[in-house]
């Protein structure tokens, strides 16, 4: 078929496009970095809160989706499923759960077996146990939640004071600042990754047919305080002229070889033959695609919306290679 009754950069409507690749890639690469520069906290079994309370201590979730007695939650959700930080102490790899002071692996069993749902920090039982039992758990969850910001629609709910394991909100099920559940509340910090509708484009070489390709980009952070906020402005932007590997998202699909399922909890090859983490996708041996550049990386706004919210925005480019096909 002749070239000029064909589109370009593109073989098949069904494969991702290159804006929700770097929005992916994006998400994974910050997440990644973050938590590979200390970005994480372990809890341990016994944990008391800086205001008191346990922070190893599961509470029972009302989620419509589940019978009562299925859901158990952890204060902070995010939990890390990564292994091979760079760092001196690593996070804790979840082995099961402690149901009345009694231990239940991941891998068990019977009327106690469950699976662990990492991005919303849950335990969840294949079949209801007590509502009054006392759950406990040692996991760790990562301090900053990278996500796109289009994964954050208008009902999710931003949660202050997620440390506040004193509250009597902590507690309940039907009320409070813990009432909505893990996927609609936003725990911060956190960043939204955004991929502006604005690109340019310009040749790469004299004669050929691939292009420079430059996307912009914002990054919306979002704090309980000045400080962080700040801190997390700098790292953002300080990755000015940074270039990294992408991963190819379709290749990844057709591989199955996401770290988690659809329930959050690690894939059946990740268990089998261990979940691929950021480093892991985008080696050569791996799903590495085509190199990304940051530039034009630039602060756009640092406001308090109130006491105990602060927003800063990042606004950015990435320059990639497209190809013709």
């Amino acid at each position: 078929m002749p070239t000029y009754t064909s589109l370009k950069f593109i073989d098949s409507v069904g494969k991702t496009t290159l804006s929700q690749q770097l929005q992916d890639n994006l998400v994974e690469f910050f997440s990644w970095g973050l938590i590979d520069k200390g970005g994480f906290f372990n809890v341990n079994i016994p944990a008391v809160g800086l205001y008191g309370g346990n922070k190893h201590q599961l509470r029972l979730v009302d989620d419509p989706n589940y019978t009562a007695g299925q859901v158990w939650e952890g204060y902070r959700n995010n939990w890390v499923w990564e292994s091979g930080l760079s760092t001196v102490t690593q996070p804790i790899a979840i082995s099961g759960v402690f149901v009345g002071g009694s231990f239940h692996p991941a891998t068990g069993v019977g009327a106690h077996a469950h699976h662990i749902d990492y991005p919303n920090g849950r335990i969840i039982f294949d079949s209801a146990i007590s509502t009054t039992n006392t759950v406990t758990a040692e996991y760790s969850y990562k301090w900053i939640k990278v996500t796109a910001a289009n994964a954050t629609p208008w009902f999710r709910e931003v949660q202050y004071r997620a440390d506040r394991l004193d509250s009597s909100h902590f507690s309940n099920t039907g009320s409070g600042d813990w009432s909505q559940l893990g996927q609609t509340r936003l725990q911060l910090p956190a960043i939204g990754i955004e991929i502006v509708p604005r690109r340019s484009f310009k040749p790469l070489e004299l004669g050929g047919l691939s292009q420079w390709t430059y996307t912009d980009v914002l990054f919306h952070i979002l704090t309980e305080d000045e400080f962080t906020r700040n801190k997390l402005v700098d790292i953002v932007s300080f990755q000015q002229e940074k270039t990294i590997y992408m991963f190819d998202v379709d290749k990844i699909a057709q591989s199955g070889r996401f770290p988690l399922d659809y329930r959050g909890m690690l894939s059946e090859k990740s268990v089998a033959s261990g979940a691929l983490n950021y480093p892991n996708l985008v080696t050569v041996s791996g799903y590495r695609d085509r190199e990304l550049r940051f530039s034009s990386m630039s602060v756009q706004q640092m406001d308090a919306i109130s006491p105990s919210l602060h927003l800063g925005t990042v606004r950015g480019q990435t320059e990639v290679i497209l190809s013709q096909l």
